[in-house]
């Protein structure tokens, strides 16, 4: 299977309210070609996507929380599978698509191209829910699992290399992070880009021009 044949089924059956952190590279423009959402947060960060979808699945429990990572940028951080067992998020479904290579920089093959398992790492860290697909078919029931069933749930969608002819995005990461951030603020009534209060000194400290200030 391929990755823009998973994530037209996973749009399919995402719900508005779902926050979505998206892995960088390829992932990122194809999910954004079939439709932009408030509720996506796109992270060009590799080794960040998983911690920070676990840090949104803690700070707000109510909230369900997906993470689209890659088999690249997970190798990055493992450890942080042992972090989500210990947490064990309910409302955190973390989704690696696993084409074995860095395909956004031309192709050099990953761990994963030499047997290195995800699924069964995941497994092994403490993350009973985990589990691998590699048809479309078992992605869509996975899919759905992370969506919806109690969480952890991890799924390692192996796919091909496949790069699809769409519109990149054209905004950069200080700009998604605002919009994200202002979503998050308006659905949830907190302020999370307040400016700092900066210190001013009194405008009477000044009204005497002979006398220095303080």
């Amino acid at each position: 299977m391929i990755r823009i044949d998973c994530l037209k089924a996973l749009k399919a059956m995402l719900p508005d309210d779902t926050l979505v952190v998206v892995t960088l590279g390829v992932t990122t423009d194809e999910f954004y070609d079939l439709g932009h959402r408030d509720a996506s947060m796109y992270l060009p960060a590799m080794g960040c996507n998983t911690p920070v979808g676990l840090g949104l699945a803690t700070a707000l429990p109510h909230r369900r929380v997906l993470v689209l990572d890659s088999d690249g940028s997970l190798l990055m951080s493992l450890g942080i599978l042992t972090t989500v067992a210990a947490q064990a998020p309910r409302n955190l479904g973390i989704i690696v698509f696993d084409n074995q290579c860095y395909e956004s920089i031309g192709g050099s093959p990953t761990p994963s191209a030499a047997g290195a398992d995800l699924a069964m790492m995941a497994r092994g860290a403490g993350i009973k829910d985990s589990t691998a697909v590699a048809d479309l078919a078992g992605f869509k029931t996975a899919a759905q699992r992370a969506l919806n069933a109690p969480g952890p749930i991890f799924v390692n969608a192996r796919i091909e290399p496949s790069i699809q002819r769409v519109t990149p995005k054209t905004t950069d990461i200080f700009e998604d992070k605002y919009h994200f951030a202002r979503y998050i603020e308006r659905a949830e009534g907190v302020e999370i880009l307040t400016p700092a209060v900066r210190g001013r000194r009194a405008a009477q400290a000044f009204s005497d021009p002979a006398k220095p200030p303080s």
